[in-house]
Formats: structure tokens, sequence, C-alpha cells
């Protein structure tokens, strides 16, 4: 018989990696759960064109965007989003998304980062001075910032996925997880960062370590989150 895997509620979490207490998460950002569709279509379009092109659009980039005339209808939707936290516009009415990840609110256009195409990890390569795009970091980690946190690693239980000790895991809570993937997950009532493992129909966490055992649950494995990347700093 197959076993369920439990995603684990998304509201408030006590976090602990490998018996190590961390941290308590209680997400405070704006949610799109308030918006229409037709303002998530609008809000989504604003970003990816803020991401591709390094500015945001203007009314009139919108109006034709979305096969209107005029450019007070797509205002409308622009205002719902300017009071709902996802966007702003400085003092001559340009638009900017707000990151909420920051706690200035600085827009999302700060971490617009150029990309220089390949770097050679062997022999060395020409250098490359033009830059082939620019890439909105958080854009590209954080795919819905309402429902990610981050968590400090604690332990070498994964060592041989690239995740060391003292780094921070990019973790995203809602999403059914996939076997392969490394997952928060809570054997019973325990918190610890493995990957998600399933052999003849039953679940278990496998440490990318071979000093540690594979973890199967005696009552019940959930699944607090799936991890979407790695920070370290140099």
């Amino acid at each position: 018989m197959t076993e369920e895997l439990l995603c684990a509620p998304a509201s408030r979490i006590l976090v602990r990696l490998d018996g190590g207490l961390l941290c308590t998460y209680t997400p405070r950002m704006p949610s799109t759960l308030s918006l229409t569709d037709h303002q998530k279509t609008v809000l989504t379009f604003i970003k990816d064109f803020q991401r591709k092109r390094g500015y945001s659009p203007s009314l009139a980039d919108l109006a034709i965007a979305f096969g209107v005339s005029s450019k007070n209808a797509v205002a409308k939707v622009v205002n719902v989003l300017e009071k709902g936290g996802f966007l702003e516009k400085d003092p001559k009415g340009r638009i900017k998304i707000v990151d909420p990840r920051s706690s200035r609110g600085e827009s999302a256009e700060a971490m617009m980062l150029p990309l220089f195409g390949p770097i050679a990890a062997g022999f060395a390569a020409p250098v490359e001075e033009q830059a082939e795009e620019h890439i909105a970091l958080m854009d590209m980690l954080v795919r819905d910032a309402s429902r990610t946190f981050l968590l400090r690693v604690k332990g070498d239980s994964m060592i041989n996925a690239g995740i060391l000790e003292g780094d921070l895991v990019i973790v995203e809570r809602g999403r059914e997880p996939k076997v392969g993937e490394i997952v928060v997950g809570i054997l019973d009532g325990e918190f610890t960062l493995k990957r998600l493992s399933r052999d003849k129909g039953k679940y278990y966490l496998h440490a990318e370590n071979p000093e540690y055992p594979d973890l199967y649950a005696m009552e019940e494995l959930q699944v607090a989150g799936v991890v979407r990347g790695v920070v370290r700093t140099m």
C-alpha cells in the first residue's frame, strides 16, 4: 500500500535542523489571495517586464500590452496594487515593484545584476566584457515571497549535496514535494533537512553523508517545505 505524504500547514513554524533550535517563522508579506485574476495578471506582467528590461512599464506600456485604449483603465488596477503594497510610485508617477523581503521597502530593481556569461573553472578563457542580460537575483531564487523563508543549517548531514553548516537554505512552503528533492521534513514531530526518498511505496528521508542513516517515520512523515536554493558567503 502506498504511504501518504503530508504537507505541514503553512502558518507559524518552529524549525529545528539536526536537533538544533533555530528560529520561528511567521509570514507577514502581502498576499495575492485578495487580488482578482486580472490584477494578478497585471502584477505578473509588471514583474516580468521589470525583470527582463531592468525598469518598470509605464501606464502606456500597460495599456498597449492589455489592449485598452485608455490609460485610466490600467491606472485603476495599478492603484489597487499600490494600496495592497505590491507596487509603489515615485513622485513622477513611475511604477516600481515593492520587494517584500526588504525592511526598507526597496524595489526589486536594486537586485538587478549583470550576467557576463560563463566562467571557466578549468583553463582560462577570453574575458566577456559585454553583459548578456540583467537578472533579478531574488526573482530567480524566490517564486512566491509570501511562501518562502530562510533557515540556517546546523550539522553536516547534507555535505554531499553541497549544503554545509552555516549555509542559508531558501525554503518554499505549500507546494507538493517530489521524490529526490531536498526538503525540510517533519519526522514524528522532529524537524530535519534531508532528501525525500521512496522505496517500495514508503517515503523516507535520506542524508547526503554516509555517516548518517536513512530516517523512516515511526508514525508520520510530513514536509514543511522544499529547498529552492542555498546561500553562502565566502
